[in-house]
């Protein structure tokens, strides 16, 4: 079995057709389709169902994929594990991370990377905290950046703190309690909830915010869970009830009838962590992400966290991606 035939197979998954492929590779449309043909031949087994468009797994490209993945990323990192010894970072980063750190951290660490390392490309991949470890589980990313969070234990990750996240109130701008400077958790009692949530497992309140929001009387009959923080302040702006998020993602409100107040209550605040598989080696140029991203939240929040990044903080090795 050919590496070149795991790439012509994962290339129409992912970019969704034979066509898409041939393009990204740079290879005929009938090479890339007799690169499939032959991995299927090899294995005894169909992998695609070439009926719909674009092409979906079938059973058999369900198990295998996870491995295909795993073997072309272990032979970008052997040859990027040589070209580092010369300090040439080099390869592409798949990164895994939800909205608000994308557009918080993510948007000036990248412009920053992409100078210090332009032969360094980098894949943003959005998604909910479940999705985001079935991603790291897939291969899909290499590191992903979420609440600290157990949506489902997984013991094979390891995570790296990056910073803590305070609750914010989220308000409208004529509400009684927007005249404070904080908001105290018992002034949440009878109120609507509304809270960034993951879609199917926290239907009226976030599994980040539940711990908190249960020790006062909240309306939990109007209480919602959704997506995304500019969903909870579109809903805080028409009255549907006061909004409880991280202050991460409060700055990427910019609503003028709604306005956001720290939560005065101990614990009323979140972890957001880097996370990434301990049954493979990070790539270097993974490895330098996370270096520096760990480097960028120090610098940013003014918090040191102990853990397996600052390890890598600490290396002085050049070649390793500093």
């Amino acid at each position: 079995m050919e590496l070149s035939w795991c790439r012509s197979f994962i290339a129409v998954l992912e970019l969704g057709g034979f066509s898409a492929a041939a393009s990204a590779l740079h290879r005929s449309q009938s090479r890339i389709s007799a690169h499939v043909a032959d991995l299927e031949r090899h294995l005894g087994e169909t992998l695609l169902n070439r009926d719909v468009h674009p092409p979906t797994l079938t059973a058999a490209g369900e198990a295998f994929l996870p491995h295909a993945r795993g073997m072309t990323d272990e032979w970008t990192a052997a040859v990027a594990a040589v070209e580092a010894r010369r300090g040439d970072i080099s390869g592409t980063v798949a990164i895994g991370s939800v909205p608000s750190v994308s557009s918080q951290i993510l948007a000036p660490l990248l412009t920053e990377l992409s100078r210090r390392h332009p032969r360094v490309s980098f894949e943003v991949h959005e998604g909910p905290n479940s999705w985001l470890d079935e991603a790291l589980t897939h291969r899909t990313v290499e590191v992903a950046l979420r609440p600290l969070i157990q949506v489902r234990p997984r013991p094979v990750f390891e995570h790296q703190v990056l910073l803590d996240d305070p609750f914010v109130v989220v308000l409208p701008a004529d509400h009684d309690l927007a005249r404070q400077e904080s908001v105290d958790l018992e002034q949440l009692a009878g109120h609507a909830i509304l809270t960034t949530g993951e879609a199917g497992l926290d239907a009226r309140v976030g599994g980040e915010f539940r711990q908190v929001l249960e020790r006062v009387g909240i309306d939990r009959d109007h209480s919602m869970a959704v997506t995304q923080p500019t969903t909870v302040s579109s809903f805080v702006e028409v009255g549907l009830g006061l909004g409880l998020i991280g202050a991460l993602p409060a700055r990427m409100l910019h609503h003028p009838a709604v306005v956001h107040r720290p939560l005065n209550h101990p614990g009323a605040s979140r972890q957001i962590a880097a996370h990434w598989a301990r049954t493979r080696s990070l790539s270097p140029a993974g490895t330098a992400f996370l270096r520096e991203l760990v480097r960028f939240t120090r610098s940013e929040f003014g918090v040191e966290y102990p853990g397996p990044g600052m390890a890598l903080l600490n290396e002085t090795a050049d070649g390793a991606g500093a």
